[in-house]
C-alpha cells in the first residue's frame, strides 16, 4: 500500500517539476500540488504505553507524535483572476514505526515493543488566493476534515526468572472528523511550474485507546515543501 502511494506522489512530482504552457484563462484550471513534509502532533495523544503482564510496574512508552507526511492538494477556483476564491481539498498520509525496549524489575523483565501508526487525512473547504508581481501567490484555505488512523504492535516480553518468554500482538483503528486550515506561498520558477511552502493545522476527535493519556481529540501542526502546477 505505501508503495502505491509513494509511486503515484513520485509521479505527480516529476509533472510539476516538469514545466509546460499554462491552459487558456476561458477555463480555469485546477492549481495541483506535490506535498511532502512532516507532521508534529500532540505528544500525549499519540504515546502508546505497553505494561509488563507479569510485573505491572514495568511500561514501555512509544512516543509517534512526530512522522513524515506527504500527499496532493487541488485549488479549483470558482471567481477570480489575481484575486481568487474557490475549492481547495486534499489527501494526506503520514507514517511512523518505531522499536523500543525498556527493563525493569532488578533489569530482570524486558519488553520489547515493534509499534507502527499510519494515518489518512482528507479535507475539502473554501480557498482565498492572490497573485502579486506575477510570479508570487500566496492564500488562506480553511474546512472540515476527517482523519483515518491505524496504530498496531507486536510485544515480546521476557522475564528469566519464571523462564518465560510471551509475545502479543495489538491493533487499534480509529476514526475522527474534525476541520483544517492552512496557509503558503508559491513561486513561479518557469512556465506552469511553482515551488513553494506550506503550514497546516488540523484538530480532529480521534483518540485511540492504547495511548492512555489521550484527550478526546488529536491536533498537529504540519509543514509541507509543495511543488506545483496548473492541469
Amino acid at each position: 500500500m505505501h508503495h502505491k502511494l509513494i509511486a503515484l506522489f513520485v509521479a505527480m512530482l516529476a509533472g510539476c517539476l516538469c514545466p509546460t504552457q499554462p491552459f487558456a484563462l476561458d477555463a480555469p484550471p485546477t492549481f495541483v500540488q506535490a506535498m511532502v513534509g512532516v507532521a508534529q502532533f500532540s505528544e500525549d495523544d499519540l504515546t502508546f504505553s505497553e505494561t509488563a503482564t507479569t510485573d505491572d510496574t514495568v511500561t514501555s512508552d512509544n512516543d509517534l507524535s512526530t512522522m513524515p507526511y506527504l500527499g496532493m492538494a487541488l485549488q479549483y477556483p470558482f471567481h477570480g483572476e489575481k484575486t481568487q476564491v474557490g475549492l481547495d481539498g486534499s489527501v494526506l498520509f503520514g507514517w511512523y514505526s518505531k522499536d523500543t525496549r525498556v527493563r525493569g524489575g532488578d533489569g530482570q523483565i524486558a519488553i520489547s515493543i515493534d509499534s507502527s501508526l499510519w494515518l489518512a487525512d482528507l479535507s475539502v473547504g473554501l480557498f482565498v488566493k492572490h497573485t502579486f508581481f506575477n510570479r508570487w501567490r500566496t492564500y488562506l484555505a480553511a474546512g472540515p476534515a476527517v482523519m483515518f488512523g491505524d496504530y498496531s504492535e507486536d510485544t515480546d516480553e521476557e522475564n528469566p526468572i519464571n523462564e518465560t518468554n510471551e509475545k502479543s500482538n495489538n491493533s487499534d483503528s480509529e476514526f475522527g472528523v474534525g476541520a483544517y486550515a492552512r496557509g503558503g506561498f508559491d513561486y513561479l520558477f518557469a512556465p506552469n511550474a511553482y515551488v513553494g511552502v506550506c503550514v497546516r493545522g488540523v484538530k480532529t476527535n480521534i483518540a485511540f485507546d492504547s495511548a492512555p493519556d489521550a484527550s478526546s481529540s488529536l491536533s498537529g501542526v504540519q509543514g509541507f515543501l509543495t511543488f506545483s502546477r496548473h492541469f
